[in-house]
């Protein structure tokens, strides 16, 4: 099968949506299709996307707002009819085109806009609340990364529910070798540290909330376990840091930034918890790759996470920091509920893979062309 995809936004590689850009361009490619990208300037020389055909969007489409409108307006001009049998949106939840020159994919990770007030300014929360559904219930193809945005897809869009392609993401794992330095340049100590990795991000991501929790541990916890919030700063990302900075116990928080892939492997399988906080998320990423490597975790109840985590990790309700100083204090004090965690986790995360992902969308359209 010939297929355009749209790899845009990319992020600057730093974010979950960069994540799935990559591997499901590698996935589809890897099932035998023939690939061209579309792909921001800033990500022409992405190594991911060496081997393809490319459209390179614009120099001025730099800015977000003038991404979002060439995307809309006038990429469909630079989609061949003929070339291509499907296209591919990537993220229709932040871009889409105005009509479609050929059958489209259309990946929605989340409708956060719709759910949590104050993520957006108001120029992206109109966008993405009144522009990009009435596009988007055109798409042939709605797919949704997990049954709560399924859910929300129909709520809030407005799409039927039989219509949507429900396709799990995939488990994400670094593709370099590990460095091996990560522990020794934070000044981390082996299992001794609590990890959330996640953009810095207020509200949504919840940080705030979870340095609440943090301050509520009994003081024999959380003089031997540190809080570390890795990630690249996004919206809000100041206001976090001038939580972590003011907190009674500031000198055990962490904000190394943004983590790199060929660090990964060693922040992740030397937490003593991984915890997810966050108020909403469409898939959640960094939950399975914790599982995977091997770390209890306990993560929020609500949105796709519950569902993701069900019967593998201990939920919480994110909005009450004492539920989630406790789900911490029951994952640092009691080693069989950590080793139930565990095995659990590892069997859940093997579940997802990135093969199944894209075969359960190209089934679902060569079913549907037929």
């Amino acid at each position: 099968m010939k297929i355009l995809v749209s790899c845009i936004p990319f992020d600057h590689g730093k974010s979950g949506i960069s994540v799935y850009v990559r591997h499901a361009v590698s996935a589809l490619a890897e099932a035998g299709n023939e690939l061209t990208l579309v792909v921001e300037p800033e990500a022409e020389n992405e190594r991911a996307f060496a081997p393809f055909e490319k459209i390179i969007a614009p120099r001025w489409t730099k800015k977000a707002v003038l991404s979002m409108l060439w995307h809309l307006f006038l990429l469909p001009f630079r989609i061949e009819r003929k070339k291509y049998d499907l296209f591919f949106i990537c993220a229709a939840n932040r871009r889409v085109t105005m009509f479609r020159p050929v059958p489209t994919a259309a990946v929605v990770h989340d409708l956060a806009a719709h759910r949590v007030r104050g993520k957006y300014d108001l120029f992206r929360t109109f966008y993405q609340t009144r522009v990009l559904p009435f596009f988007v219930r055109r798409c042939e193809y709605p797919v949704a990364i997990s049954e709560a945005t399924a859910d929300d897809m129909t709520r809030f869009l407005g799409i039927p529910r039989e219509k949507i392609i429900v396709s799990w993401d995939g488990l994400s794992l670094p593709d370099v070798p590990p460095s091996g330095t990560w522990l020794a340049r934070t000044g981390l100590k082996k299992n001794g540290y609590i990890l959330y990795i996640s953009r810095l991000e207020h509200p949504a991501k919840n940080q705030f909330r979870l340095i609440e929790a943090y301050e509520k541990l009994p003081p024999e916890l959380s003089s031997r376990y540190r809080l570390v919030l890795g990630g690249a700063d996004w919206h809000g990302a100041d206001v976090i840091r001038e939580r972590a900075a003011s907190s009674p116990l500031a000198d055990r928080i962490l904000l190394p930034g943004f983590i790199p892939n060929e660090d990964l492997e060693e922040a992740y399988g030397n937490a003593c918890v991984y915890v997810f906080p966050s108020l909403f998320e469409g898939f959640g990423l960094s939950l399975i790759e914790a599982m995977h490597y091997g770390v209890p975790c306990c993560c929020s109840e609500d949105s796709s996470l519950g569902e993701v985590g069900r019967n593998a990790a201990l939920l919480f309700d994110p909005r009450d920091s004492d539920a989630v100083a406790e789900a911490l204090t029951k994952l640092l004090t009691d080693p069989s509920l950590r080793e139930k965690l565990i095995e659990t986790g590892r069997k859940r995360a093997a579940e997802f893979t990135w093969k199944n992902h894209v075969e359960r969308i190209l089934h679902a359209v060569g079913k549907s062309g037929k």
